[in-house]
C-alpha cells in the first residue's frame, strides 16, 4: 500500500504543486521571521556585551518608577565621581549621559537616523577605552568643548571626515562644532540607525541638560578585585548617599540584553502574526486539494477496496500523500526562510535599522520549529479527506460521480449557526462593555464569527454561486450557465476555495477600515483639541524637542496673542505611571479646546493639575481635590485639581510647565503652540514665525490643520507594511483558486469531454472555466469585504473610549481591493 501510495505520487506530482507552494510560502515567511529573530537576538546580544565589556560595575539611581532598563532614574550628582574614584578596589571610572543632540546637514536636514524613530543621541566621550562604547575608526577623541566625535553612520551620509566643521542642535540652540573623529558603535555603524554625538563633559552637560549631573557612573575594577567585591567596595564607600544602586557590570549586560529581548519580541511576534495567517490560508488550499484528489479517486481507491485494502490502509495512503507534501514542501521552504530573512534585513536597513554586520544565525531548534509547522498543518488538513476516502465503499467503482452533499448536512448547519452565535454574543458583550477588555472580546468575536461562515460555507455557497452566476448565465448562455452550475454543483470545493480569499480580502479590508478610520479621527480629534491658529512641531516622538526659549521669543512678536510651550515627562499620579504635559495655564486657556468641564486651565500655577474627566471619574476625583505626584527623585508633592476636562486626545493630565522645569524635567518642547492677536492675517503671521524659528532647526512651522495630518501621518509607514504582508495570504489565496480549477478540470474530465462531444466550442469551454473562477472570486471578496468592514466596524467602535471616533469605509481603497 505504501508502495502504490508514493508511485502515485510521483505519477501525479504536478496535482500537488500548488498545494506544496502554498505550504512553502507559509513556512518561508515563517522560517525567515525565526531566522530574523534569531540573528538579532544573537547579534545584539553580543553587541550589548562587546559595549560593556570593560564595565565591572555601574553606579546609578534607585528606580523611581519602572524596572531594569525600562526604570525612571533620577540623576547622579557629578560630585560623586570623586568619592567613586577613591574607593577600594576601583582602577577607573567615568560618569555618563544620554540625552538629545542633533546632526544638521548644511541643507539643513536633521539627521535622526531614519524617520522610523530612531533617535538622536548625545553622549559623554571618555578617554577611558574600557568604558567608551564607541570605537574610533578615525581621527581622535574631543579636546576641546567646541570638538565632537560622531557615528560613521551619520558621517557617511553627510560626507564629512575629521577636521570638517558640522552643527549640533541640542538644549541652548544649534552650535557649530569640529569633528575630531569618527567611530562606530560596536561593530555597527550606528546603534539601530541612531545618530551619536560625544561631547567633551562640559559641554555635554551643558548641551545635554545635565548640568553638573551624570545619568550614571562606569567603574573598572582593579587587577585581582571580583565584580562582587567591587559592589560592596563601592557599597560601603556610598552608604551615606540616598537613593543610590550599584550592580555589576554582569547585571548591567543582562539588563540591556533583556530590554532589547523584549523590542526584538515585539517585532517578532507582528512578523509570526502574518506567518500564521499565510499558513491559515494554506490550510483551506490544503483541505480543498486533498478533498478534490478524493474524488478524483474515488474509483481507484474503491478498487483497492474491492481487492482487500482495509479502510485504514486507504486512511493511511491520503495521510501518507500529505506527509510527503508537507514535509518536502516544508523543507524546501527552510531553504526559501533563509532568503526571506535576508530580504527582511534588508527591508530593516532601508528604514534606517542599522544592524551588527554578522552572518544570519541559524538555530536548528528555529528550523525544526518551522519544519514541524509546514507539516502538521499540512497532515491536519488532509485528516478530514483521508476520513472520506476511507468511507469509499467497494460499489462507489462503478460510479462516474460522485454527489456533493454538504449544503445540506444538518450536523454542518446547526455547528456553524452555533459558533456564529457564541460569536455574535462575544461580540455584541464586547461593544456593550461587559469587559474591561472590549477590544479583545471584540477580536474573539470576530474569529468565533469568521470560523461560523467557514463553516456554514457550503449551505451559503450555492445559493450565492447561482445568485453571483446570473448575469453569466444570462449574457453568455450555455457557457455561463455551465459555470453558475458548477460552482453550485459543488459547494464545499466553492466555499473552501472562496475561504481562502475571503481571509485575505476580509483581513486586508480590515486594515483599510482601521487606518481611515484611525487617521479620520486623528484629524478631528487632534486638530480640534488645538484653538492655535500655529503649531511649531518637533517631530521628536518624545526624545528631545525643542529649545523651550523659542516659546518666549514667539511670545515677544505683535502678531502673537498667546504661546505655551508643551513639555512631556513622566511623573506618578497618585500611584499610576503615566506622561504628563506641562503647558503655561493662561496661554493654554487660549491655545486649547479641551472642552474644559470645570475649573479653568488657567489656574494651573505652580501646584495645579487638570485631569481627563474619564481618569478624574475612575478615581472619584473633582475640581479642588488634592492629588499627590511622585517625581523621578523620589519627593511626592501634593497638586490640587484646578480643571477637568472632555478632550483628552493630547493627555490625560496637564501642570504647570514651571512645575516641572523647577524639577529639572521636560526640558524640552515637543510642540509650541501659537494664537493670533485679533486682525492677523494668517500668511504674514506664520512668516514672522518662521523668521524666528528659523534659528532652531528642528522646528517646524503647521497650521493646526497641518499637524493633525502630519500625525495621522505617522501611521502609514506601519500600514503599509501590514499591506505588503498581507499580499502573500491573498496571493496564496489566488494560487488556491487556480488549484481548485485545475484539480476540478481533471475531475470533470468525462463531462467535458461530453460536452464537447456536443457541440461545445473550445473557446466556449474556457469561458465556462473563466465564469466559474470569476464566481469563486466574486464570493470569496465579497464575503471578505462584508467581514472586513463589519469587524472594522465593531473594533472601532471598542476603541471609541480611545478617541476612535470615526468610522470611515473609503471608496477608493475598496474598489481596488475589489
Amino acid at each position: 500500500m505504501i508502495r502504490t501510495t508514493l508511485r502515485g505520487l510521483v505519477a501525479h506530482k504536478l496535482r500537488l504543486l500548488t498545494t506544496a507552494l502554498a505550504v512553502m510560502l507559509g513556512v518561508a515567511f515563517m522560517a525567515g521571521t525565526l531566522v530574523l529573530t534569531d540573528t538579532l537576538g544573537q547579534s545584539f546580544d553580543e553587541l550589548v556585551a562587546d559595549v560593556n565589556d570593560g564595565v565591572d560595575a555601574q553606579v546609578r539611581g534607585t528606580a523611581t518608577f519602572g524596572e531594569g532598563g525600562a526604570a525612571v532614574r533620577d540623576r547622579l550628582d557629578a560630585d560623586l565621581l570623586d568619592t567613586v574614584i577613591a574607593a577600594d578596589g576601583v582602577a577607573a571610572a567615568a560618569g555618563s549621559i544620554e540625552g538629545f543632540a542633533q546632526i544638521v546637514a548644511d541643507d539643513g536636514t536633521i539627521l535622526n537616523g531614519s524617520g522610523m524613530g530612531a533617535p538622536s543621541l548625545g553622549v559623554l566621550w571618555t578617554d577611558i577605552d574600557e568604558l567608551n562604547p564607541l570605537t574610533l575608526v578615525e581621527g581622535t577623541g574631543p579636546a576641546t568643548d567646541d570638538e565632537v566625535v560622531i557615528d560613521r553612520a551619520s558621517a557617511n551620509e553627510l560626507g564629512v571626515s575629521t577636521g570638517d566643521t558640522i552643527t549640533v542642535n541640542a538644549l541652548g540652540g544649534a552650535r557649530e562644532h569640529t569633528v575630531s573623529g569618527i567611530a562606530t558603535f560596536g561593530d555597527a555603524d550606528s546603534p539601530l540607525g541612531a545618530s551619536i554625538v560625544a561631547f567633551t563633559e562640559a559641554a555635554g552637560q551643558a548641551a545635554l541638560a545635565a548640568e553638573g549631573a551624570y545619568d550614571g557612573i562606569s567603574v573598572v575594577a582593579a587587577d585581582g578585585v571580583s565584580e562582587d567585591e567591587l559592589v560592596a567596595s563601592l557599597d560601603a564607600a556610598l552608604a551615606a548617599e540616598r537613593r543610590i544602586e550599584v550592580i555589576t557590570g554582569t547585571e548591567l549586560v543582562a539588563e540591556n540584553q533583556d530590554a532589547v529581548a523584549q523590542n526584538i519580541g515585539f517585532f517578532n511576534t507582528f512578523l509570526l502574526t502574518f506567518a500564521v495567517v499565510a499558513l491559515a490560508v494554506g490550510a483551506f488550499i490544503i483541505f480543498n486539494t486533498f478533498s478534490i484528489i478524493v474524488a478524483q479517486r474515488s474509483r481507484e481507491l474503491a478498487v483497492l477496496r474491492a481487492i482487500g485494502a482495509s479502510r485504514r490502509q486507504v486512511m493511511a495512503s491520503v495521510v501518507i500523500e500529505a506527509v510527503v507534501v508537507g514535509v518536502v514542501a516544508s523543507a524546501v521552504g527552510l531553504v526559501l526562510g533563509i532568503g526571506v530573512a535576508n530580504g527582511l534585513t534588508t527591508v530593516l536597513d532601508s528604514l534606517g535599522f542599522d544592524l551588527p554586520a554578522q552572518s544570519l544565525v541559524i538555530e536548528a531548534g528555529s528550523m525544526v520549529t518551522a519544519l514541524v509547522i509546514g507539516a502538521v498543518i499540512t497532515v491536519a488538513s488532509a485528516v478530514v479527506p483521508a476520513r472520506r476516502a476511507s468511507r469509499i465503499p467497494p460499489v462507489a467503482a462503478m460510479r462516474d460521480v460522485a454527489i456533493d452533499t454538504s449544503a445540506g448536512s444538518h450536523l454542518r448547519i446547526g455547528t456553524g449557526l452555533l459558533v456564529a452565535a457564541a460569536g455574535a454574543l462575544a461580540l455584541t458583550s464586547g461593544l456593550a462593555g461587559a469587559t474591561d477588555q472590549p477590544v479583545a472580546l471584540v477580536g474573539l468575536g470576530a474569529a468565533l464569527i469568521f470560523l461560523g461562515v467557514a463553516t456554514l460555507g457550503p449551505v451559503i455557497a450555492r445559493p450565492l454561486s447561482r445568485v453571483l452566476g446570473w448575469p453569466a448565465a444570462r449574457l453568455h448562455g450555455v457557457p455561463g450557465t455551465i459555470a453558475r452550475e458548477n460552482a453550485a454543483r459543488s459547494p464545499k470545493r466553492t466555499a473552501a476555495t472562496a475561504s481562502a480569499l475571503m481571509i485575505g480580502v476580509g483581513l486586508v479590508g480590515f486594515i483599510t477600515v482601521m487606518a481611515s478610520s484611525i487617521r479620520a479621527s486623528i484629524d478631528e480629534v487632534v486638530g480640534g483639541a488645538i484653538d492655535a491658529e500655529y503649531v511649531v512641531s518637533s517631530d521628536s516622538l518624545g526624545f528631545g524637542g525643542i529649545d523651550p526659549a523659542l516659546a518666549g521669543l514667539l511670545a515677544e512678536l505683535p502678531e502673537v496673542a498667546a504661546v505655551t510651550g508643551v513639555g512631556v515627562d513622566t511623573v506618578e499620579v497618585d500611584g499610576t505611571v503615566m506622561g504628563i504635559a506641562g503647558v503655561d495655564g493662561p496661554a493654554a486657556e487660549a491655545t486649547l479646546d479641551l472642552d474644559v468641564t470645570a475649573g479653568s486651565l488657567a489656574d494651573l500655577g505652580p501646584t495645579g493639575i487638570a485631569v481627563a474627566d474619564q481618569m478624574a471619574d475612575e478615581r472619584g476625583w473633582g475640581a479642588g481635590d488634592i492629588v499627590s505626584l511622585r517625581f523621578p527623585d523620589g519627593t511626592i508633592h501634593p497638586f490640587e485639581v484646578s480643571a477637568t476636562f472632555d478632550n483628552d486626545s493630547l493627555g490625560d493630565v496637564f501642570i504647570g510647565r514651571d512645575a516641572l522645569e523647577s524639577r529639572g524635567l521636560a526640558p524640552y518642547d515637543i510642540q509650541v503652540l501659537v494664537s493670533l492677536a485679533d486682525g492677523v492675517d494668517l500668511d504674514p503671521a506664520r512668516t514672522a514665525i518662521e523668521s524666528v524659528t528659523a534659528g532652531f532647526p528642528n522646528a517646524e512651522v503647521q497650521t493646526a490643520q497641518e499637524f493633525a495630518d502630519a500625525q495621522a501621518a505617522t501611521l502609514d509607514p506601519l500600514f503599509g507594511l501590514v499591506y505588503a504582508l498581507l499580499a502573500l495570504a491573498v496571493i496564496i489565496a489566488l494560487l488556491g483558486i487556480a488549484n481548485t480549477l485545475a484539480l476540478s478540470i481533471f475531475e470533470r474530465t468525462r463531462e467535458l469531454g461530453l460536452l464537447r462531444a456536443v457541440g461545445m466550442s473550445r473557446s466556449q469551454l474556457r469561458h465556462a472555466v473563466r465564469y466559474e473562477s470569476v464566481i469563486i472570486a466574486l464570493l470569496g471578496t465579497g464575503l471578505g469585504l462584508v467581514i472586513g468592514v463589519g469587524f472594522g466596524a465593531a473594533v472601532m467602535r471598542a476603541m471609541s473610549e480611545e478617541g476612535v471616533s470615526d468610522l470611515v469605509v473609503p471608496a477608493g481603497p475598496f474598489a481596488v481591493i475589489t
